[in-house]
């Protein structure tokens, strides 16, 4: 995660920073317009004089570390989080707060639907693209959608790296040679354990004996990038 997240995210100019304090110059205010102009009810601070000041907070980038780190145990993806926050910093401890805005904790695996146990959505299956912690696994899984008939798309860009689709979304995946000895491996792309995948499932999709050691999601202007490199190849066809 990139140390400057929480600058990132709340440490940006307020939603209102401009505009002139609600307390200050009230009372020549009050003088000025006259008490039989005066509202028949206000807040203590003359609250309809002004505009309440709010945190500009920008989530995308927190959303996209969360969605990168998919298939990873939770508790170093939290370990990692803490160790960039400080809790004496009031600003870097709201960084925490909107992690659960975007990951389920508390969660029941009932068939092939994962329900929500906890708050306000108790009871109700979580949609597909939203993430959640695995009660049996600790790891961090996103609801998936239906497996089309259809393979996901593929873009081959060198030897081994390859750009994939999931969820309306491009991701980067660095590849290897498919080990030997797989046991100790872990493929990031399918989130299994190398040694349970077979050279079919492989070859579907990743076109050979391939497996992913590294994914990350494109940015918005790598996505359009890859758009025009895609239609430049429809054309040329």
């Amino acid at each position: 995660m990139r140390e400057d997240m929480d600058k990132v995210i709340v440490e940006r100019p307020r939603i209102g920073s401009r505009l002139p304090s609600r307390k200050k110059g009230y009372r020549k205010y009050v003088q000025k317009s006259g008490v039989e102009n005066l509202p028949s009810r206000e807040p203590m601070l003359g609250h309809w004089r002004g505009r309440q000041r709010y945190l500009n907070e920008h989530l995308g980038p927190m959303r996209r570390f969360l969605r990168s780190c998919v298939g990873r145990p939770w508790n170093k993806v939290h370990q990692e989080l803490c160790e960039h926050v400080s809790f004496d910093n009031v600003v870097q401890k709201h960084v925490l707060t909107h992690v659960f805005d975007f990951v389920q904790l508390h969660v029941e695996i009932r068939g092939r639907q994962i329900v929500v146990c906890q708050g306000w959505r108790r009871g109700m299956p979580l949609p597909p693209g939203e993430m959640y912690i695995c009660p049996n696994t600790g790891l961090l899984k996103v609801v998936r959608r239906k497996r089309q008939t259809h393979s996901p798309r593929r873009v081959q860009i060198g030897q081994l790296i390859q750009y994939h689709q999931r969820d309306n979304l491009w991701w980067e995946l660095k590849l290897r040679e498919r080990p030997d000895d797989p046991g100790r491996y872990w493929d990031v792309w399918l989130e299994r354990p190398l040694s349970q995948l077979n050279d079919v499932e492989l070859r579907d999709t990743f076109g050979g004996k391939l497996t992913a050691i590294s994914k990350r999601p494109l940015s918005p202007p790598e996505v359009r990038l890859l758009h025009r490199r895609l239609r430049r190849q429809h054309q040329r066809r």
